[in-house]
């Protein structure tokens, strides 16, 4: 009997957990689901509209374990949803314990620059072949144009001895690339996002410097001892239904600038409600 694990992907809705920023930049929350899986990433369905190459934090909201990924495109529309191809900064990634034992079967295609017209035969697997076959064209950078170019499916003879390589954003971002090591030992998200500081009955709107699922980092002008306990709401939207979480303060730094940086630890308590391990 085959083995199931051995079927990629895995067609199996999941729930999941998304954070992040939408595509005119406001934070949010939302509770989604992944529709497909990949040993490199996946595709999720989504309410929020999403920009290219933004960073996501990805939860499984069942066993707590979370993940960095990017949007590569959006593979198509579906109602008023979304669904689009995550890819995974971490390759050994595996929020749901279900990679396959064997690799996935490639499938070798004709890209064409759109930049310079020129034409390489390239192998396709898991999430990037699941986006092109949707849109029949993937950004890749090429080795002619020296840059990231939207290349498309062609019919014409290669005339590249060099494949096209991955977009410089593409599975993994080159700009990330030098500090993946740090975001594997450390499992923050660096992530530009508003969030609350609520503290004897004031609130204080500050900006996150990267979140993790035990607490995050902020810059504020005001000053919270170590220690302190306050409530905290990340991401943060004005005017909205914003939940709070218990949480107390694990440093403070004054900063040249007058301002303070401080380290937030979620309080673990039953009744937390925030990005922490109690949050089920």
């Amino acid at each position: 009997m085959a083995n199931p694990a051995a079927k990629p992907p895995a067609k199996l809705p999941l729930p999941v957990e998304v954070i992040g920023a939408d595509l005119d930049g406001q934070q949010f929350f939302e509770v989604a689901r992944i529709l497909t899986i990949h040993r490199n990433g996946g595709s999720l369905l989504l309410a929020n509209k999403l920009a290219p190459d933004c960073e996501l934090l990805v939860r499984n909201p069942e066993t707590n374990e979370e993940a960095i990924a990017f949007v590569m495109g959006q593979i198509r529309e579906e109602r008023a949803d979304h669904i689009y191809a995550l890819a995974f900064l971490d390759p050994n990634a595996d929020l749901w314990q279900m990679h396959s034992t064997s690799p996935a079967a490639a499938k070798s295609i004709l890209l064409e620059c759109s930049g310079c017209q020129s034409v390489c035969s390239h192998s396709l697997t898991g999430i990037e072949l699941e986006l092109f076959e949707a849109r029949k064209e993937l950004a890749r950078f090429c080795t002619s144009c020296k840059s990231s170019r939207l290349c498309r499916a062609t019919t014409k003879k290669p005339n590249m001895k060099e494949p096209l390589g991955p977009r410089e954003q593409n599975p993994i971002p080159s700009s990330t690339a030098s500090s993946m090591e740090e975001k594997r030992k450390n499992r923050r998200t660096r992530m530009k996002m508003t969030a609350c500081v609520r503290y004897s009955g004031l609130e204080e709107v500050v900006a996150c410097e990267d979140i993790s699922k035990g607490g995050f980092r902020f810059i504020g002008r005001k000053e919270y001892r170590q220690g302190t306990r306050v409530e905290v709401s990340v991401p943060y939207t004005k005017s909205s239904n914003n939940m709070f979480s218990l949480a107390s303060i694990a440093y403070s730094v004054k900063l040249p600038d007058g301002q303070f940086r401080h380290g937030v630890r979620y309080t673990k308590t039953s009744g937390s409600i925030g990005w922490d391990e109690n949050n089920r």
